[in-house]
């Protein structure tokens, strides 16, 4: 073998664990692999070689041979049990034992062991027929192959097996000369030992291949894991920046989106008006830009868990539609809606989710173009359909766009956003079990499909309509914001004070601010002291003689108090949030608290009028 084999073959390191505890420690202590391998099996097979011997020499007694074969049974068992016995003391042996000695003794071991063979074969040539002597042949032979199976990994102790015993019996043969062909059975001894050197040899090449093999692999898995935690980290590394990205926009976007809603009610002129339409478009993309940071940074570190019941398709396409109205007809897109009265099983806001990124991302690229947005029923189950004839897409790219960050070049459409719409879907169908279809050709159009919806019964309690003039509804409530970001306090202020809430907002809430007697407290969940706004609520809802509603509106986790939140009746806001949705917690709030009459509402908002006072701290 080369030095370059003996290089790579020295040590097998953790490889070896295969062989046994033993043997993985010893090999990561850099002892020879080959006698690592070698007395994995020797105490077996050593045993085996001293059944042999035993059964042997019964034989050979019965056929009345003299008292050489007691002795030579006697020799037999000694070193069988020397070699049994050198295996386990190598695989017990201490770091400080040099392992080349126990190979040197194990060689001398063996050799004495040929020798008795050979020694054996002359005796019983000398003292028996040809027929006894064809039985110890068979017998030496047997024990020969077996030398080479469990010695080939050391070569010195396998040639020394063999071309101490074999030449030996080749002689016996000569020296019996009882049958006439005994010089010729003597040269097949010597060619069989011949092919024992060579079945020898082809093993110990072929077992440091796979040595070899097996290193090289170890290096390549190595590398491999290396890789992968690398990989891994910079997936996560991702998630941590989309993560963190997407909670420094939500405060600026969330206080901007509520300036821009002030705006609305203010008198401006004519140029004015366009200029606030153009910013409310751009708040809307950045808006639709960080939702869909923050549903894939949920994704990557699996927050995101499918909450299963019924949905109406009809609530969920229709909320969509009248959602995407407003970006339809800045880029003239006609869409057209199919209602539908199926119940099926899904999780509602996730679904809401898909379906609201697939028809945001046809109007995007498919401006001026008429949309279609209904249900279809297709083998029992149901499949949301949506369909522009806007450009259509090649079918290079229908795999492509489901990817993350891809965004495929449209003529007259300006590419803004970052391409996560379509991934997240992907990726929520996948979650899901639905199944996401493309059908499209260039010029005429694409239909994405949501399919696999089952049908089920809706058990659900039918919406209340919102009663007419629900801003009026909220004139004299007083509400307690607190945020430690000043432009967000400021926005919400504004917002509150136009639709006549009478509003106090701080930073942090003393006892003072505790005993005010609020009707509403809308509170951010991460503040800069010890408190955060679960605790301000629950304090404030302590120090009152009255119930307290109460709204968290957060840039962070909302399932980290989703329990809590549900269990004391707070509702939770994810920013940014939309002054309808402001409004909509603050009217279930208010009304929770005094019921369901329009009236009793009225009248608790004029005795907050009547007692309270604006003051913005």
């Amino acid at each position: 073998m080369t030095g370059r084999a003996q290089a790579k073959t020295r040590h097998l390191g953790r490889w070896l664990g295969v062989l046994g505890p033993d043997v993985s420690q010893d090999a990561e202590r850099g002892v020879n692999w080959r006698l690592d391998y070698l007395f994995s099996i020797g105490a077996v097979s050593w045993v085996v070689h001293l059944c042999v011997t035993a059964l042997a020499g019964l034989v050979l007694m019965q056929a009345g041979f003299g008292g050489w074969v007691a002795a030579w049974v006697a020799v037999m068992a000694f070193l069988s049990v020397a070699m049994a016995a050198l295996a386990v003391a190598y695989r017990r042996r201490g770091n400080d034992s040099p392992a080349e000695t126990y190979g040197l003794i194990h060689s001398c071991l063996t050799a004495a062991a040929g020798l008795a063979w050979g020694a054996g074969a002359i005796l019983c040539a000398r003292s028996s027929s040809a027929q006894m002597l064809t039985f110890y042949s068979l017998v030496l032979g047997g024990t020969a192959l077996g030398a080479v199976s469990s010695q080939h990994v050391l070569m010195r102790s396998c040639l020394l097996s063999i071309w101490t015993s074999v030449p030996l019996l080749a002689l016996a043969w000569l020296v019996n000369g009882v049958f006439s062909g005994s010089p010729a059975t003597a040269a097949m001894m010597m060619l069989f030992g011949v092919m024992l050197t060579v079945l020898a040899i082809r093993l110990n090449d072929f077992l440091v291949q796979n040595v070899m093999l097996a290193e090289e692999l170890a290096a390549r898995n190595a590398v491999l894991l290396r890789t992968s935690a690398e990989l891994a980290e910079a997936q996560e590394e991702k998630s941590r920046f989309l993560a963190q990205a997407s909670h420094d926009l939500r405060q600026p976007i969330h206080a901007i989106g509520l300036f821009v809603e002030y705006l609305h009610g203010v008198r401006m002129g004519r140029d004015g008006r366009e200029v606030l339409h153009n910013i409310d478009l751009s708040l809307e993309s950045l808006t639709r830009l960080c939702r869909s940071l923050l549903d894939l940074s949920a994704l990557d570190v699996g927050r995101v868990k499918p909450e299963i019941g019924p949905v109406s398709l009809g609530e969920v396409l229709g909320e969509v539609v009248r959602q995407a109205n407003e970006a339809a007809r800045a880029r003239n897109v006609t869409i057209r809606f199919r209602p539908s009265r199926r119940w099926v099983r899904s999780d509602p806001a996730l679904l809401h989710t898909m379906v609201q990124n697939l028809v945001s991302n046809a109007i995007k690229y498919a401006p001026g173009a008429q949309l279609l947005i209904g249900v279809r029923r297709r083998k029992g189950t149901f499949t949301i359909v949506v369909t522009d004839t806007g450009p259509g897409i090649a079918r290079k790219d229908q795999d492509r766009i489901f990817k993350e960050f891809v965004q495929i070049e449209s003529p007259g459409v300006a590419a803004d956003g970052l391409g996560l719409g379509l991934s997240i879907v992907r990726r929520l169908a996948d979650m899901m079990d639905l199944r996401l279809g493309l059908i499209s050709h260039l010029g005429r159009g694409s239909t994405f499909s949501i399919g696999g919806l089952v049908e089920t019964s809706s058990g659900a309690v039918p919406r209340r309509p919102a009663p007419a003039g629900q801003v009026r509804l909220l004139e004299g409530v007083r509400v307690l914001v607190v945020d430690d970001d000043r432009a967000v306090r400021d926005s919400t202020v504004q917002l509150l004070t136009r639709w006549g809430c009478l509003v106090r907002a701080t930073d942090r809430v003393s006892e003072t601010i505790c005993s005010e007697g609020f009707d509403f407290v809308l509170s951010d969940q991460e503040l800069a002291g010890e408190e955060d706004g679960l605790s301000i609520i629950r304090r404030i809802r302590a120090a009152s003689a009255r119930p307290v509603a109460a709204t968290i509106i957060t840039g962070g986790r909302t399932d980290l108090i989703a329990e809590e939140c549900l269990a004391e009746g707070i509702a939770i806001l994810a920013k940014p949030v939309r002054s309808t949705q402001l409004r909509s917690v603050l009217l279930s709030g208010v009304t929770a608290l005094t019921g369901s009459d329009d009236a009793e509402l009225g009248g608790h908002a004029g005795r907050g009028r009547a007692a309270g006072h604006a003051e913005r701290a």
